[in-house]
């Protein structure tokens, strides 16, 4: 199963930008996971078109908030994905999300518009980045998973 994963797209409408981004890799994915910070309901209604799992983030409008649970898990292909945005400050945030998921195979998450993939005591910590608002220097990014008899991911840069 091929999984797009997103976050932090910071958007107040769909622009011409998202609408490239998901013809080019949602289009034939089998799932795409947004980790919340869309802000803006108009964002969630359009990529709703998609097979679509997604959480709220703490800049996300009241509309998105009421409509998505700030965390979830995911059975995927007998996988348990747990997916959250995020909070506070991003040098202790993966501690703090420690305690958020137990009996979980990966922990994917946003807020820190940083890409991580790191696996620590068997577990998948995978952030895929912001897709138009990386930190400093950093290129917007996303994920691919590929979830068969184990978890695959990679980061890649909304440029290439």
């Amino acid at each position: 199963m091929r999984v797009v994963v997103m976050s932090d797209t910071h958007l107040s409408r769909v622009t011409d930008p998202l609408r490239y981004l998901c013809a080019r890799h949602c289009e034939n994915a089998d799932m795409v996971i947004h980790l919340g910070d869309m802000e803006r309901s108009p964002v969630l209604d359009y990529l709703e078109q998609y097979h679509l799992e997604a959480v709220a983030g703490n800049m996300d409008d009241h509309l998105i908030r009421e409509r998505l649970p700030s965390k979830k898990i995911l059975r995927i292909e007998g996988r348990r994905i747990g997916i959250i945005h995020g909070w506070g400050p991003s040098h202790s945030l993966r501690q703090r999300l420690l305690s958020e998921f137990t009996g979980v195979d990966a922990v994917l998450f946003g807020h820190t518009h940083e890409a991580l993939q790191h696996i620590e005591d068997g577990v998948l910590w995978f952030n895929p980045g912001s897709v138009f608002a990386g930190r400093g220097a950093l290129p917007g990014s996303l994920g691919i998973l590929e979830i068969e008899d184990r978890i695959r991911g990679r980061i890649i840069s909304v440029e290439e």
